[in-house]
């Protein structure tokens, strides 16, 4: 190991010493190494030369040993430098300055060439800090002009004492000649190096010129945007996000600066999954669509403003922009180190966030933030462990350590801590006094906001005869904190006591007419509430209730959100007729909560919808109840929830109950949740039961309808019975329909679901150690495909002697193009204390129709021996069904003529300015004079090449397009619809796969009246002249000449006329309708592009990939010299230059 660390070092060593090796090699190498350095020297003195000579021996000293001494090595490195210090001591020839100078500057450029080339990372890492500088050096002969390469060793103190002085002699930050491309060239480096993709980008001009506005030499300011992309969708859909660097020119009266301008797209405010344990987290108040930039300029405070690219000028605003990356999964805590049941380090999720915080007044700070959520460190014996004194010594659940540790760096308050963190031991103690009873005490000593709590808690038991209470953890706390003075009540500490509330009261009342109980959580540090309640009246009412009250919201600013479920269930029920009663009523109320899909999903699965339907044992399952509500129901501000509840049964007694509960999330989506359950012939000796869970949603910004189903506690007799059902039906840009019960075909992979993949349909005959009979199906229907399957299994048996048999069987068929594929597999054996002894396996599987191509193997194992037999055959014709040709243009014509394809519509802004009469219920069109008429159809996209429809070839045309034939009617537009170019175009495989299912492509035209919709008189031109007559106290009168007001002035003062004042004008529009706060979604173009440098082919561009397919392909049909040298590219990839 340690020859292994002495070679890599040498190894190193010698690539630092590489450019000096190269750069003496030779007396015209030498030369140019010098000028490198900025020295013009010939000849080149003895003592650069005679560096060779040790260099060389390092080289030839390492190069190709296997076995190095490592005394060897540190002498080779100490003859190399040592011969660069000696030339300090001067020589003749030498030039004024150069022994000084020289050894310095050439181990600073030694050291900056082996970080950048050979250690990038952290080259640029230092390069970005400055601590390796770049700094130009204009010729001074008879020295040339020349890049000192520096490493500031000297400044390293000043970066972590004053960042700002450190960057201030990095980068000439405050100077007019501030080195801000230098600064976003190095930034770009260190992205790159640690594997981040960065792309230099021209700024838009009207952004630009927002941006530089001012600027005291326009020429010279950089529309230059470095960018690091964190974020990029391939999908035709446009998904980034990330941020960029813009220099900022100086002005009249401020210093160069730069810009930081992040971009999102696509709703990334709530951050995007990277994987399942890692998410890329945006953490701010600060929409980033609009134009969002941070104004940093020496001397003045940072600004951030909004607005980039609108009609008028950036904003200033206050709030937090950050951005950074989440590790860790939702839900249980992740084991780092140990074993879940024994002495471990377990977190639940470990974030790093970068950003800036911009406070009322001008006060900012830029920070980076390293937090630690949920860590534990948990001191217990395992299983296994022998040391039972240990474990005695310990509690139960072993000693904890817990934290939420935030470890941070700002420009303001430099090296920083937050979070919590602290030490808690809970000793069991069972005390009677009386009716009360101590039953445990905890001391646990926290680190918080700079200062020590001490907490000396106990937990009390009253019992009152009826009543029985309890109160978790009461007592007292001392905090230890040390003031900044170092006078304290304890010489440099001080020491204030106080009162710990408890952390929970729980309450059991048993008064014959009324039973229950409740429970009620507190958590101040957090500001969380939450309580539970379990009242039943004389057997015959039964209320519960859950609340939820928090006033944080998750990133620690004040806030209020409050969640309530209440219920009442009748025993028994009031009748509704035909059998059917009324068993329960209740609800939910959510402020400023919102609703995950995801977990409530899940939830079907895992029972946590339960606990929102109608909960039993309310209190016992209260702690998982209000953690599964928190999951489920986070608080989110704006956001509402109401949810009506019901539980409908049918029979006397009860056979058949219904529960369910709509949910309602304003803005948002509406879900159904709901459970089933059978029992037969009654519930108390019942031979079937059927419960089921399921959830219903429609998300309206999703557009999509889906629902999911799962059994839990189920049988036939004695037989469990489980499985899930699962049903998506998509209506967004990407249709999709998937119905499954009991999952997939194994060779299939289904689309993104929003809910688990459902498991098999089970049927559990026996589940014993010695005897297991179990049988499970599926079947699942696509737009495309029917899969269905079924596997049986059977085993008996002791650890001497087993019997095992499988049968199973997978069906798979694909509608267009038609092909079928059913595999099947069945063994039996016997095992003799785990051996095999006899055997038999058969596995086949069939594939068609065109070919049938059928393959198999049977096996037959006699203890040590196996006989194989297999087949593999194809068989009839190896042929494509050919369709009878298709006439496409009169269903075209067909689809024209329906009413239903034509539409007449108003402006977008609605306002007519008249009123129009009801036009009854006659089916009439009526167009309005400024309206348009839109005619579209979805049998085939227009003016795309044709080379089927469907799975037929067009007999008639091979492209459609619309004409308007002469008339008052002129084009404004194509309209478009979602259409699959596959079913039009021949495309291979690799084509279906590379391109979209479906594509927006041209479907019909958009028409509008010729001619301007609106006309005005003929306009005139005025000159707006002022005379201004003075009369003093004399009574003499003073006319000056006319003038003309200033145009900035004269427009200032006609923002007030009654013009610009109506409710009809630009400016009120505006005032009333502020920019939108949402992510605006740009659809994606393609353009056919030179594969050398990714420039535009042809200067066109295309809103589909089909389109741009299309003319790719003409152009080869004209030209094939060109089919190694253009392709179809989407425009944001396009190279401008």
């Amino acid at each position: 190991m340690a020859d292994d660390a002495l070679t890599e070092l040498a190894a190193q060593l010698g690539l630092a010493l590489q450019p000096l090796v190269d750069g003496t090699s030779s007396d015209s190498a030498t030369n140019t190494f010098l000028r490198r350095l900025g020295w013009d020297i010939v000849p080149a003195p003895a003592v650069v030369t005679a560096l060779q000579a040790p260099a060389s021996q390092f080289f030839n000293l390492i190069e190709g040993a296997d076995d190095l001494d490592p005394v060897a090595v540190i002498g080779g490195v100490r003859a190399a430098f040592t011969a660069i210090s000696d030339i300090s001591s001067g020589g003749a020839g030498l030039p004024p300055g150069f022994a000084n100078e020289f050894p310095r500057q050439l181990v600073d450029y030694l050291v900056c060439e082996y970080l950048l080339n050979q250690q990038p990372r952290w080259g640029y890492l230092l390069l970005a800090l400055g601590i390796v500088r770049f700094i130009p050096e204009v010729a001074a002969p008879p020295r040339p002009a020349f890049v000192r390469e520096v490493v500031a060793w000297e400044d390293f103190g000043d970066l972590l004492s004053d960042p700002l002085t450190f960057y201030r002699n990095s980068y000439r930050w405050g100077a007019s000649d501030f080195r801000g491309l230098d600064f976003q060239l190095a930034l770009a480096g260190l992205a790159d190096a640690w594997g981040g993709r960065v792309r230099q980008t021209l700024l838009d001009p009207g952004v630009a010129a927002q941006l530089t506005a001012g600027a005291v030499a326009p020429t010279a300011a950089l529309d230059m945007v470095v960018r690091l992309v964190l974020l990029q969708s391939e999908s035709t859909v446009a998904t980034a996000a990330g941020v960029g660097l813009l220099v900022l020119p100086e002005t009249a009266s401020a210093k160069p600066g730069f810009a930081v301008l992040p971009y999102g797209t696509a709703g990334l405010e709530e951050g995007v999954d990277l994987s399942d344990t890692v998410r890329l987290v945006f953490d701010g108040s600060v929409a980033l669509d609009g134009g969002v930039g941070a104004l940093v300029r020496p001397d003045t405070d940072i600004e951030l403003l909004t607005g980039f690219g609108g009609a008028g000028n950036p904003s200033a605003a206050s709030g937090t922009v950050g951005i950074g990356l989440r590790f860790g999964g939702q839900g249980d805590p992740t084991v780092l180190v140990g074993s879940a049941d024994a002495s471990r380090f377990e977190t639940t999720g470990i974030s790093a966030l970068g950003g800036a915080r911009f406070h009322a007044g001008g006060e900012y700070e830029i920070f980076v933030e390293v937090a630690v959520e949920g860590a534990k460190l948990v001191i217990k014996p395992g299983p296994d462990d022998s040391d039972a004194f240990l474990a005695k010594l310990l509690p139960g659940d072993g000693l904890t350590i817990g934290t939420d540790l935030t470890i941070g760096f700002s420009t303001t308050q430099g090296l920083y801590f937050g979070g919590s963190g602290g030490l808690e031991i809970i000793l069991p103690a069972h005390i009677s006094l009386g009716p009360v009873e101590i039953m445990g005490a905890m001391i646990a000593v926290h680190v918080r906001d700079g200062a020590i709590p001490i907490d000396f808690a106990t937990t009390i038991k009253g019992d009152l005869s009826v009543l029985t209470a309890i109160v978790e953890n009461v007592g007292l706390t001392a905090t230890l904190t040390f003031p900044p003075d170092h006078k304290g009540n304890l010489g440099p500490a001080d020491v204030a006591l106080g009162f710990k509330p408890p952390n929970g009261v729980g309450l059991s009342i048993d008064a014959g007419v009324v039973k229950g109980g409740g429970y009620l959580y507190l958590d101040f540090d957090k500001g969380e509430y939450a309580g539970a309640l379990e009242l039943t009246f004389a057997d015959f009412l039964s209320l519960k209730a859950i609340g939820l009250i928090t006033t944080k919201l998750p990133g620690g600013q004040p806030g209020f959100s409050m969640l309530v479920i209440i219920t009442a269930e009748f025993n028994p029920g009031f009748q509704l007729g035909y059998g059917f009663s009324l068993i329960g009523v209740g609800g939910l109320l959510g402020l400023n909560r919102a609703m995950m899909l995801e977990p409530l999903a899940a939830g079907v699965r895992t029972g946590a919808v339960n606990g929102i339907l109608f909960p039993t044992n309310v209190i016992e399952n209260a702690p998982r109840i209000i953690s599964d509500l928190r999951t489920i129901f986070p608080p989110k501000e704006g956001t509402f929830l109401i949810g009506p509840m019901a539980k409908i049964g049918w029979g006397t007694p009860t056979l058949v109950s219904v529960s369910l509960g709509v949910i309602i999330e304003i803005p948002g989506n509406v879900v159904i949740l709901g459970r089933l359950k059978l029992a037969l012939p009654t519930e108390d000796a019942a031979l079937i039961v059927l419960q089921v869970t399921f959830i219903g949603a429609l998300e309206f910004d999703k557009r999509r309808i889906w629902f999911f189903a799962s059994l839990f506690e189920s049988r036939i007799l004695f037989m469990p019975l489980d499985g899930d059902m699962g049903l998506l039906m998509d209506f967004s840009d990407n249709p999709d329909f998937v119905l499954s019960v009991g999952g997939f075909h194994p060779r299939f992979k289904p689309p993104p679901l929003p809910f688990p993949t459902p498991n098999r349909l089970t049927l559990s005959i026996i589940d014993e150690s010695f005897a297991r009979i179990r049988i499970d199906t599926y079947l699942a229907v696509t737009t495309n495909t029917v899969q269905l399957g079924a596997h049986a299994e059977a085993f008996f048996g002791f650890s001497a002697l087993s019997v095992q048999g499988t049968f199973g069987f997978d069906a798979l068929i694909r509608f267009s193009p038609l092909y079928l594929i059913v595999e099947i597999s069945c063994g039996f054996c016997v095992k003799v204390f785990g051996l095999g002894v006899w055997g038999i396996h058969l596995r086949g599987s069939l594939e068609g129709p065109t070919p049938w191509h059928i393959s198999g193997s049977a096996t037959i194992s006699l203890l040590f021996f196996d006989i194989d037999v297999d087949i593999d055959e194809t068989f009839g014709e190896r042929r494509a069904e050919v369709l009878p040709p298709l006439p496409v243009l009169p269903a075209l014509k067909a689809e024209l003529e329906k009413l239903d394809s034509w539409r007449a519509t108003v402006p977008a802004s609605g306002r007519l300015l008249v009123s129009l009469r009801d036009l009854g219920d006659a089916a009439l069109l009526v167009l309005h004079p400024i309206g348009t008429l839109q005619i579209s159809q979805r049998y085939i996209p227009l003016g795309l090449p044709l080379d089927k429809v469907g799975n037929q070839k067009p007999a008639d045309i091979k492209k459609a397009t619309v004409a308007v034939a002469a008339g008052g009617l002129a084009v404004r537009g194509p309209m478009r619809e979602r259409f699959a170019p596959a079913q039009f175009r021949s495309m291979d495989d690799a084509a279906k796969l590379s391109a979209p299912a479906f594509e927006m492509l041209e479907s019909g035209v958009e028409l509008a009246a010729d001619g301007a919709p609106w006309a005005t008189g003929p306009a005139s031109t005025r000159t707006v002249r002022y005379e201004t007559i003075l009369v003093d106290t004399a009574h003499e009168r003073f006319t000056s000449p006319y003038f003309r007001f200033w145009p900035d002035l004269f427009e200032h003062f006609a923002l007030g006329a009654s013009v610009c004042r109506s409710a009809l004008s630009l400016a009120t529009e505006t005032k009333r309708q502020p920019f939108d706060s949402k992510v605006a979604v740009a659809t994606a173009g393609f353009v056919v592009a030179n594969q050398a440098d990714n420039t535009a082919f042809g200067g066109s561009s295309f809103a589909s990939h089909a389109e741009a397919s299309a003319y790719l392909n003409a152009t080869l049909a004209a030209d094939p010299s060109l089919a190694e040298s253009i392709h179809v590219i989407p425009t944001a990839e396009v190279n401008a230059a």
